[in-house]
């Protein structure tokens, strides 16, 4: 069968590489200049399986209102008289229940398990280098309090594949030695030593190479304008190089995703939320060698490699990309408060990226109402983790084949 797939990001390529091989004909169309350029670019990197939570808690609205002023607040909504902004931020508010965050995650950790072991086999089947690492993810927290609240909860799952090591700040020094400064700053720490990390950019551009030797062709700054449909249908798409039909079209464009759907009378909650990166060349003898995360700042820092990198922060700003300077300066002072020894802050590179957020963080899977369109998109943060999983799964829809994981909570049907 002949495929379209929209976007060239670590979901778009990733569903491209299992569509070709599952032997359909495939071809990507991208308006940037290469693979893995948007939100893609300077992920994270901390891929989290067994352990994945959705960017909802109860205690998020009043984290919100406390923080609504600061520069260096976790989440931070800009005022724009777009009611788009506002009812989604209400609906993601909505969400934050302990009943629907349970649910939720119940919903995710199904796909990111199936996608983990997806990775693993496709690790078996490439050779690929993206900075990938085992040692875990160390969660840390900055009140005795909260330490021991969160460590209670680890614990008490029946499931011991998602539990983790409880640590005292002694033993996390023990454990990653680079935190000898930032003891002072914690109580403790939840090392999950079953999550991997990884460079989400990277696999990207190595995913693209491989797809291409299975034939997949990438058609680069190739601007999809519109969704060609006739009744029920879609049969193509118009771009800025003209028009391109197709057997099925599989949308990955990410934030850009609502935009093309609202024409057909599909109105996905789709919105951009805007992250912070910085990375910098790696100090090898003071920078971390394992991926931490300071969870009251709801910041990740993750080494690749040579290089380190801090990410994280939530800003609602349409699909405004520009960095403010205030937010900047003080994620990176607190990299260097934490790890003074890590690297040289002025050779740090700032990025923001859009992430693709539902109001339920969950991605957007599947056959849609209308014959030969299908949805990978809606991921959010969560892009690299899920983008194994999803494509596997739409490459199975697609062929026919039912999907190997239970897709409920996590399909068109619950936005219609």
């Amino acid at each position: 069968m002949k495929v379209l797939v929209l976007g060239a990001g670590v979901v778009g390529v990733t569903a491209a590489y299992y569509l070709a091989r599952a032997g359909h004909g495939v071809t990507v169309l991208e308006r940037r200049e290469g693979p893995g350029l948007e939100a893609s670019y300077a992920n994270g990197g901390q891929l989290l399986g067994e352990t994945i939570h959705p960017w909802l808690a109860p205690d998020i609205p009043g984290l919100v209102l406390r923080n609504f002023a600061r520069a260096d607040a976790p989440y931070r909504v800009r005022f724009s008289p777009d009611p788009t902004r506002w009812l989604w931020g209400a609906r993601f508010l909505r969400n934050c229940t302990a009943a629907r965050v349970a649910r939720i995650t119940v919903d995710l950790r199904r796909l990111a398990v199936y996608s983990m072991a997806a990775l693993e086999q496709l690790r078996a089947t490439e050779s690929i280098e993206f900075d990938h690492s085992r040692r875990g993810v160390l969660r840390l927290y900055r009140s005795e309090e909260k330490f021991t609240r969160a460590a209670a909860a680890a614990l008490a799952g029946e499931d011991a594949a998602r539990r983790p090591d409880p640590l005292d700040m002694p033993a996390c020094v023990a454990l990653e030695p680079a935190l000898e400064t930032a003891r002072r700053h914690f109580a403790g720490g939840l090392h999950y030593h079953q999550e991997q990390t990884g460079d989400a950019y990277k696999i990207t551009a190595a995913l693209a190479a491989a797809a291409a030797r299975l034939g997949v062709s990438f058609r680069f700054s190739c601007t999809v304008e519109r969704l060609l449909h006739s009744g029920g249908e879609v049969s193509g798409v118009q771009t800025n190089q003209g028009e391109e039909d197709t057997e099925a079209v599989l949308l990955a464009l990410g934030c850009h995703s609502a935009r093309l759907l609202r024409p057909l009378g599909l109105r996905m909650p789709i919105y951009p939320v805007k992250g912070y990166a910085q990375t910098l060349p790696a100090n090898s003898t003071g920078a971390p060698k394992l991926a931490v995360q300071d969870v009251e700042r709801k910041l990740g820092i993750t080494p690749f490699g040579a290089r380190l990198r801090i990410a994280g922060t939530a800003e609602l700003d349409g699909f405004n990309k520009r960095a403010d300077p205030r937010r900047a300066v003080a994620m990176l002072d607190t990299l260097m408060k934490l790890f003074p020894d890590c690297g040289d802050p002025g050779s740090a590179e700032l990025w923001t990226g859009l992430r693709p957020m539902t109001p339920d963080c969950a991605p957007i899977l599947g056959a849609t109402p209308f014959d030969k369109l299908y949805l990978d998109t809606g991921h959010g943060s969560l892009g690299w983790t899920l983008a194994c999983g999803s494509g596997q799964v739409i490459a199975d829809i697609i062929s026919g084949r039912p999907p190997a994981v239970d897709l409920r909570g996590l399909t068109i049907d619950r936005f219609l």
